[in-house]
């Protein structure tokens, strides 16, 4: 979903070099966007954020409204938190640049599908770093948040993840199994309680339990 019909066009021939991965819709702005969404039901959405009628967080908002299983990855020139942080928030499952390279888009679409939240390094390092450095504000009358800590190897697999890093890449780096990563996630959700991977990423930033510089 682009307002650019070069960008459209470029990612028509991109993808259609991907054995597993079809263009069956397109849109030039949101309206159209959550138009082609209720027509096509696509299994994975890229969604430009600048668009013109109805913006890229506004229409993820108004499909994630009307189907809160919609798998949509933000991908946009702004590197920027002004755009990460509400793209995240009305739900992207993800968010890369238009300047990453064809591999890292094919495979951000397959991390999404496989639920493992596609986001570029520097922009998951920018986050982490933004929410850091940000004092929290004080909130007297709200009651204090209380969860389970993490194992010493849930963490490991928490600070690779906030730097953007795939199941696959933790697996590599952990010398486990994917399948061992997804546990681990899935059990760091249950005692956060949280499900997605950008559920446990935005609580982990908030409450301290990752840090934002990288992992050595």
């Amino acid at each position: 979903m682009d307002d650019e019909a070069v960008v459209r066009d470029a990612y028509r021939h991109l993808f259609g070099d991907a054995e597993d991965c079809e263009v069956i819709a397109e849109a030039r702005d949101g309206r159209e966007a959550v138009a082609r969404y209720e027509e096509v039901r696509p299994d994975v959405v890229l969604m430009d954020l600048k668009m013109p009628r109805m913006s890229g967080v506004e229409a993820m908002t108004e499909i994630g409204r009307r189907h809160p299983d919609a798998c949509i990855v933000a991908v946009t020139s702004f590197a920027s938190l002004d755009y990460v942080v509400p793209a995240l928030r009305a739900g992207a499952a993800g968010y890369l640049v238009k300047d990453a390279g064809a591999d890292e888009l094919v495979d951000g679409i397959r991390q999404a599908l496989a639920d493992e939240m596609p986001l570029s390094p520097r922009i998951a390092r920018a986050l982490a770093r933004s929410i850091a450095e940000t004092p929290s504000e004080p909130a007297p009358k709200k009651p204090k948040v209380t969860f389970m800590a993490p194992t010493q190897r849930e963490q490991e697999v928490l600070d690779h993840l906030a730097q953007g890093q795939s199941n696959k890449d933790i697996a590599m780096e952990l010398s486990i199994s994917e399948a061992a990563v997804k546990a681990h996630l899935r059990h760091l959700g249950d005692k956060l309680g949280v499900r997605s991977r950008t559920q446990i990423l935005v609580f982990a930033y908030r409450h301290g339990l990752v840090s934002p510089e990288p992992v050595r």
